[in-house]
């Protein structure tokens, strides 16, 4: 189909954030916000989140098993963003 638009459409969406995690915490609040598309350094830090890296690895150890992993990429100068991504299958 030529001049057509391919779209990815994850078939599985990921469980919403009281699946994992009490309503409010500092997990559940950096879940919803990868879920919105990315939470920065710097919005850690206005939430006075106490170890965004536990923070993170927390989310991670959820979302390995069901394919997906948290990662860092540099947004701008010293700021990072970090971005849920679907794990690649290795080759069997």
């Amino acid at each position: 189909m030529t001049g057509q638009s391919s779209f990815n459409f994850d078939l599985d969406p990921l469980p919403r954030p009281g699946s994992f995690f009490r309503w409010g915490s500092q997990n559940y609040q950096v879940y919803e916000r990868l879920l919105a598309g990315g939470i920065t350094s710097a919005e850690m830090h206005k939430l006075n989140f106490l170890s965004h890296t536990k923070r993170i690895s927390d989310v991670r150890e959820k979302l390995n098993p069901l394919g997906y992993d948290v990662v860092c990429e540099v947004f701008s100068g010293k700021v990072n963003v970090w971005k849920i991504k679907k794990m690649e299958r290795e080759a069997a």
